[in-house]
């Protein structure tokens, strides 16, 4: 990446500044906006860490991943105020994440105008901005590694891919969105299995502190799985995906283990079906083929939350830089994610954002069938299929 800033003009580096400014400017506005999240979670988390101390990780206060929670520790011993240290912390995460967005298109595109563009778009986007400086959430952590692990596939560095991957995970779940994504990358050898380890070893990683101050192991392994038992009371929370088509607050049980299979049976046969065809990988497949995911696997999971779409938000924008002319696709894909945004963020309560969610989630559909044929043209491409047995050819 050194090397590719090495090759910007002075315009090139007036334009980043200038972004970098106004998406500062924005996010200075909104740093003093105090939500129900951080009033009703982070806040009391970090008074607990204040009085107890590390050794408060043994208890179970917490529902986060614990590296998350070593992050509030610190903040908590920091002589400023907590909220702007914790947003400060997740708005220089934007900035790092929209570096290597721009990373990650120039890499795909070789275009030094669309890399530089792709900086300031990622700065300036709602749900980005909202979900660090207005709504302080945590979201572009996960993100920033995501977009790491992306950006060194790109590079043909999967060993290196694999380890931001597994940073990823041990902060987030939602980093699983995307994960079938690596399946098929490691079907056709580009992933060997042993970087998968990078998972475990991260998480591992990860949860050693905190059981070291005390809390039981297999509460910490279970740490996942006890979020996903929580939000139980809808089948989707502000986000539209099927639920709010069929109805949200119906056979909330059945519905959640039947979409729950539903998902996984869809996986299944979806990543079957690439399994046996043989295709070379570029820059824009893989970037097609982790979106297609990441819109796939929360559109039909119960008990998504409305911020749940904001890894398919930034995979959008470097698909719409890739393919300019499917420029809708991020726009429309942001809409409807920071309409959710807004639903909450309003305080609507129970009652119907402006747009109905039912709408959002054929839409959303609708940017699925979109991607998944162009992943279905990019199979039939007989070039594409050509170049591919030339290359096992040759590697013969």
């Amino acid at each position: 990446m050194r090397e590719q800033w090495k090759k910007l003009d002075w315009a090139d580096l007036s334009f980043l500044l200038a972004l970098t400014v106004i998406g500062l400017g924005i996010r200075m506005i909104l740093r003093t906006v105090t939500t129900m999240d951080w009033e009703m979670y982070w806040d009391p988390w970090i008074r607990i860490l204040r009085e107890q101390g590390f050794g408060a990780l043994a208890t179970d206060f917490y529902d986060y991943a614990p590296p998350f929670v070593y992050i509030l520790w610190v903040i908590s011993r920091l002589p400023v105020n907590p909220m702007t240290a914790y947003k400060a912390i997740c708005i220089f995460m934007d900035f790092v994440a929209a570096v290597v967005m721009a990373g990650i298109v120039w890499e795909a595109t070789g275009s030094r105008i669309k890399s530089v563009c792709s900086y300031g778009v990622m700065l300036v986007v709602p749900t980005i901005w909202a979900n660090s400086a207005l709504w302080a959430q945590c979201d572009i952590i996960f993100m920033t590694f995501v977009l790491l692990c992306v950006y060194e596939l790109l590079r043909e560095k999967p060993g290196k891919a694999m380890l931001f991957y597994g940073i990823a995970f041990a902060f987030k779940l939602q980093t699983l969105f995307i994960f079938p994504f690596l399946v098929i990358l490691w079907v056709n050898k580009k992933i060997k299995l042993q970087h998968f380890l990078w998972i475990p070893v991260m998480y591992i990683l990860g949860i050693l502190p905190a059981f070291l101050a005390g809390r039981p192991l297999m509460e910490l392994i279970n740490i996942y799985a006890a979020q996903g038992a929580q939000d139980v009371w809808s089948l989707s929370i502000k986000w539209p995906n099927i639920y709010q088509i069929i109805g949200n607050q119906f056979f909330l049980l059945e519905y959640a283990e039947a979409g729950t299979l539903l998902i996984l049976g869809i996986l299944m046969c979806v990543m079957y079906w690439m399994a046996q065809r043989k295709y070379r990988i570029t820059g824009e497949f893989l970037v097609e083929l982790a979106l297609f995911f990441a819109i796939l696997s929360p559109y039909f999971l119960p008990h998504m939350h409305e911020r749940y779409g904001c890894l398919a938000d930034v995979l959008a924008i470097v698909y719409g830089f890739m393919r300019v002319d499917r420029f809708y696709v991020p726009i429309l894909q942001i809409l409807l994610s920071f309409n959710s945004y807004m639903a909450y963020l309003s305080h609507l309560g129970a009652d119907e954002p402006p747009i109905y969610y039912g709408v959002w989630a054929f839409l959303e559909l609708g940017l699925l069938v979109i991607v998944g044929l162009d992943l279905y043209r990019y199979f039939a491409d007989k070039e594409n299929q050509l170049r591919a047995r030339n290359a096992r050819t040759l590697d013969m």
